[in-house]
């Protein structure tokens, strides 16, 4: 984004033109793609220039309204207990998003220390990031809340090298992928390890069965990571499973009465479905094994975690990072594939001689990429194809090299929509068709990991 704050008047001037001029009026075919492209990236801009202004404001609020400073706080003055509903009623937005304004508006703020003389902001990084419009009010509101929840467990450096290092990797990203790039962060700054935290977990561990109004009955699962990561893998491989069938389907079935049978489930009623499914499997069978297929769950962690149970591992799918002792129980269990970074495996590279890849090779692409490797997808390895990056039909080679997950729908857009791949250094960069972005940005893709900071 190399739009700044002295432009942000002159967007606006021109996005309430584009407006007065209806705009917002005329069909959608009287309106260019290009063009509206770009009223939507100025608006992006213009949106915030406007947040680095409410950020500031809410952080003079906040501070003002200090719980030290008691009745005399501009908040308590108004009314309001807390900052953050005080400008919910001034603003005429959600608690929540107040709340997140104060949050980022304090910690990127200067303070004075007891005799008067000023320090620099708790996170002095983030607030350049937030200042230059790098990085939007919810990415930093993330990246506070997951560093301050580090602080208490990790020494001011150590963190600092974290703040440096979401400042660096979180523009371009989705909200989600900030998110899950905070939390391995903040994990890794923890000095104490992830063993602690499974114990702790794993007592808060609990279910309920809640009836509503209407009838139904809401499940309310709170599970540890590794359980999460079981019950994801099994649900996903199901709604996996449903979801190849149907793109494999290649002409319609017909029910009796003659009309066309289409699944137009969304994924929640998939998911629902299969877990329902599985939930039955378990109540009815009688005996181990059963029809279904296995289910994998692949767990990630180094030889040396594996053997000195020392150190963190991650579960396919799962931001929680567990420890290297729950993670070696769960490599015991049937069904369950600990992906040991460095041993030895099988021939993944095939070269020309296969055109699909293997089994094998598609849970190397997995371990390597978390799911879906296109820019703020969330679909998990279950729901990917592997496409391959050089083109098979242009000679592209079945190498892991050459490969990369993709979901139905994007594998689809990248086929279909003329989008290029670029690797740079083992992370792929999609580049969108001209319609899309006459810039051609790279779009960075994949999961975001951190392995070289301190802590577990």
């Amino acid at each position: 984004m190399e739009t700044s704050t002295d432009s942000a008047a002159e967007l606006f001037a021109r996005l309430s033109r584009a407006c007065a001029d209806g705009v917002a009026e005329v069909s959608a075919d009287a309106l260019p793609a290009d063009g509206l492209l770009r009223l939507l990236a100025d608006a992006g801009a213009v949106q915030r220039a406007m947040d680095v202004i409410r950020v500031r404001l809410a952080g003079e609020l906040a501070a003002q309204s200090a719980e030290h400073l008691g009745a005399e706080g501009i908040a308590r003055r108004a009314g309001h207990a807390q900052p953050a509903s005080f400008l919910a009623e001034l603003w005429q937005i959600s608690i929540a998003e107040a709340k997140r304004l104060c949050d980022v508006g304090v910690a990127v703020r200067s303070r004075v220390a007891l005799d008067g003389s000023m320090l620099p902001a708790r996170y002095p990084t983030l607030a350049g990031a937030v200042e230059t419009l790098a990085l939007g009010v919810e990415a930093a509101a993330v990246i506070v809340r997951e560093l301050d929840q580090a602080a208490p467990y990790c020494s001011a450096s150590a963190r600092a090298a974290g703040e440096q290092l979401l400042v660096e990797h979180a523009p371009g990203l989705s909200v989600r992928q900030v998110q899950g790039l905070a939390r391995q962060v903040r994990d890794r700054l923890d000095e104490d390890g992830p063993e602690p935290r499974d114990a702790i977990r794993r007592g808060r561990r609990s279910l309920s069965l809640i009836p509503q109004p209407d009838g139904m009955v809401r499940l309310v699962w709170d599970m540890p990571p590794e359980t999460a990561g079981l019950v994801r893998a099994g649900i996903d491989h199901l709604v996996g499973e449903q979801l190849r069938a149907a793109r494999d389907q290649t002409v319609a079935s017909l029910g009796a009465d003659g009309v066309v049978d289409v699944d137009d489930r969304t994924l929640p009623q998939r998911r629902a479905d299969a877990a329902e499914e599985l939930l039955r499997h378990a109540i009815t069978c009688d005996r181990p094994g059963g029809d279904h297929p296995a289910v994998t769950m692949v767990v990630r962690m180094t030889l040396d975690q594996l053997v000195d149970r020392l150190g963190g591992a991650q579960i396919d799918g799962i931001d929680a990072r567990i420890s290297a002792t729950t993670a070696r129980l769960l490599a015991a269990e049937a069904n369950i594939i600990p992906a040991v970074l460095g041993g030895a495996g099988e021939v993944l590279d095939l070269g020309r001689a296969r055109r699909l890849f293997c089994p094998a090779q598609r849970l190397a692409l997995a371990e390597q990429y978390g799911g879906c490797a296109f820019p703020g997808c969330a679909h998990p390895p279950s729901y990917t194809e592997a496409h391959h990056i050089g083109w098979w039909s242009q000679d592209g080679p079945t190498d892991l090299a050459n490969g990369i997950p993709l979901c139905s729908f994007h594998h689809h857009r990248v086929h279909d929509d003329g989008w290029d791949i670029d690797m740079r250094d083992h992370i792929p960069y999609f580049i969108p068709p001209p319609w899309a972005d006459p810039d051609r940005t790279p779009r960075r893709g994949g999961k975001m990991a951190v392995e070289f900071l301190g802590g577990s």
